[in-house]
């Protein structure tokens, strides 16, 4: 493999966090669609409670916005030690 310089790299690395945070942002908006769907369930008509179908939806998308959270916050870290990256 052919040596790269330190611009190449640097391209290299800026593009990638680039590519991150365009990925942070689809995350974050399908934590919202997660989220928004979390609060539309609502008892049925005539009901004052939800189902027990219903509850456990409702407790497996708040799980999986949870998930998504977490892997926002990852990326995060990920995006921030690749813009800590120097090159002395």
């Amino acid at each position: 493999m052919a040596n790269i310089t330190r611009n190449q790299i640097k391209r290299r690395v800026a593009k990638i966090v680039e590519q991150l945070e365009d990925l942070r942002c689809q995350l974050e908006d399908l934590q919202m669609e997660v989220d928004d769907e979390v609060e539309n369930i609502e008892p049925y008509e005539g009901k004052d409670d939800l189902t027990e179908q219903q509850e456990e939806r409702q407790e497996w998308l708040e799980d999986k916005s949870s998930t998504i959270a977490d892997q926002i916050e990852n990326l995060e870290e990920l995006i921030s030690n690749l813009e800590d990256i120097t090159f002395e």
